[in-house]
């Protein structure tokens, strides 16, 4: 509907000074009625006053040729069926069905009454006025548009330029109307758009130096389908923009005091390939620190793949130990292998034995560090004779009772609870204290969200290089989808995750599209934000706008402006909203 049809009504530009006479008269009054009102038309009406016909200058031509006596009753040589029009129709309406029908005049009814008549002679006598009225309205509706409007005709020629414009770039109409646009905007999309004759819709530009807008701008054309304008709306974006600079930068400074601060951790701490910010991770670090130097033994809990063995050689590098770290896995050993692969064999002690016997995992250990892994899982036996070794030093191949010494510092390590297990007597509460002398509890990952990104880095980096496929580009978006993983494996399943995305990577680019499909679900992303702070409230009211945001985008094929309606926001808002939550 166009504006012409929703500002005018019939009632706006009919005529109320017609002329109405009874269904008895004579021709020759009619004529006479005509005459003296200077009126083209009489409305006939019955005794209530219902209009049932028209007679006009006409009709009164043609009953002179045919030498009818004018005392004949003019209901006699009336229009009968006539088309009439309510006060509410659109004047558009009213002009439209008078060229269907062919017809020079339309009565207007309200309730069955005639209020007034519509001829071509109103629509010649108001159009002007009414247009001058149109446009006036049209400037005024422009004027308050947030968005800037440019009209240019076919030679990019200036010729609308609104108060919006003016705020937007500085330019006065006065000296911008009938100037060539290209003069002040060389790079002005509707250039390019009278140029190709294609509209273009929501486009980031920068007219100007520092100043970013949002445009939309289309062609027009004439009835013949010739070009004859171009017109632009323009959002200004240059606040959002540089406030999203701003915070690009804070971010940038943020994480080049992370990196320093992580730096120096790693260096007076001694554990750089330990990557944490998390203040577990830190407090585990500064317990790991302050015992590596002496010959204590260490206890590392935490789930499967929090980093136990990662925690275990950064403490024994720490503790300038000059013998080998030394790691056995308790649960992959068979229970009739346990004591050979911790003390040794010589030759013979058992059928199958290596003929020149095998030294065992604890003299391999000496003047270094033995890593028991899953020590949980370690047979209740085995349990027994490892206590024995660690009260007095002493250990003997089996086959042997030939005592060897050796200086053997224990790390062990466990994803079970071994306090559930004593009480369960599934392991010794004596031995638990020789081992857990020291504790040292790792976090889960999924408690560790500030660290994701920085371990994802440095696989990304490890695997790079070891696969000897260069990534030179990483979507940052895939950072967020990370952190928003459970992470049920932890660290470990992280690398397998990086490993995978480098070794199926593109040109050494790192997409979105990377990531397997189910760490991208929608269900997961939203399972962890609840688990990572269920009660932080600025974070479910963010994650909720995110969410919204991202289905009525979805639902409106990701026409903007309708999702901003739908909304009930600016389209300003929404453009930042977008480009904050990256969707």
């Amino acid at each position: 509907m166009s504006i012409f049809e929703l500002i005018y009504k019939v009632k706006d530009i009919m005529t109320n000074g017609f002329i109405k006479i009874n269904k008895n008269e004579t021709i020759k009054s009619a004529l006479n009625k005509m005459i003296g009102f200077y009126r083209d038309e009489v409305i006939i009406v019955d005794d209530d006053g219902k209009m049932i016909g028209i007679f006009t200058m006409k009709d009164a031509a043609e009953i002179k040729n045919k030498k009818i006596s004018l005392e004949d009753s003019v209901m006699k040589y009336a229009v009968k069926n006539v088309l009439t029009i309510d006060c509410d129709s659109s004047a558009r309406f009213a002009r439209d069905m008078m060229i269907e029908k062919h017809i020079g005049r339309l009565p207007v009814i309200e309730n069955g009454e005639i209020k007034g008549i519509i001829t071509n002679n109103n629509f010649r006598d108001t159009f002007y006025l009414k247009m001058d009225e149109l446009f006036k309205l049209q400037n005024d509706i422009f004027d308050n548009l947030h968005e800037g409007v440019c009209m240019c005709n076919e030679r990019g020629i200036v010729k609308y330029w609104n108060k919006a414009s003016e705020r937007v770039y500085g330019v006065k109409v006065k000296d911008i109307l009938n100037r060539y646009i290209g003069d002040f905007f060389p790079n002005a999309m509707l250039l390019q758009v009278l140029k190709t004759e294609k509209r273009i819709d929501n486009v980031f530009h920068e007219p100007v130096r520092g100043k970013f807008v949002v445009l939309s701008a289309f062609p027009i054309y004439n009835s013949k389908k010739e070009l004859i304008a171009v017109v632009s709306t323009d959002r200004d974006m240059t606040d959002a923009v540089n406030l999203t600079k701003q915070l690009e930068d804070e971010r940038k400074k943020v994480e080049f005091l992370e990196s320093a601060y992580k730096s120096e951790l790693s260096s007076k701490y001694n554990f750089s390939s330990i990557i944490g910010k998390n203040k577990k991770i830190i407090d585990a670090i500064s317990i790991a620190q302050k015992v590596a130097p002496t010959s204590t033994s260490v206890l590392i809990t935490g789930k499967s793949g929090t980093g136990k063995e990662v925690f275990a050689k950064a403490i024994h590098r720490a503790s300038k130990r000059i013998g080998n770290f030394v790691a056995i896995n308790c649960s992959a050993i068979p229970v009739n292998l346990f004591e050979s692969e911790l003390f040794g064999y010589v030759e013979g002690a058992f059928t199958g034995a290596i003929r020149k016997g095998k030294i065992g995992k604890f003299e391999l250990a000496n003047k270094g560090t033995l890593f028991l892994d899953e020590i949980g899982d370690m047979p209740m036996e085995m349990q027994a004779k490892l206590l024995r070794v660690l009260q007095d030093g002493v250990i003997s191949r089996l086959g042997s009772e030939k005592p060897i010494v050796t200086d053997t510092r224990i790390i062990s390590a466990t994803n079970k609870n071994l306090t559930e297990l004593i009480a369960e007597n599934k392991f010794r509460e004596d031995l638990f204290y020789r081992l857990a002398v020291v504790q040292i509890k790792l976090p889960p990952l999924k408690d560790r969200k500030e660290d994701v990104k920085d371990l994802a880095n440095l696989f990304f980096r490890q695997v790079s290089k070891e696969e000897g496929i260069e990534i030179n580009n990483i979507d940052e978006r895939i950072y967020k989808n990370l952190i928003n993983y459970k992470w049920d494996g932890n660290i470990r399943e992280l690398k397998n995750v990086i490993q995978r995305m480098v070794v199926l990577s593109n040109n050494g680019r790192i997409t979105i599209e990377s990531i397997p499909e189910y760490i991208r679900s929608e269900n997961v992303k939203d399972y962890n934000y609840n688990d990572e702070n269920e009660y932080d409230l600025e974070k479910i009211i963010e994650n909720a706008e995110r969410k919204t945001i991202e289905s009525v985008m979805k639902m409106v094929n990701g026409n903007k402006n309708r999702a901003a309606k739908i909304l009930n926001i600016k389209r300003s808002t929404l453009y930042y909203k977008l480009n904050k939550f990256k969707l």
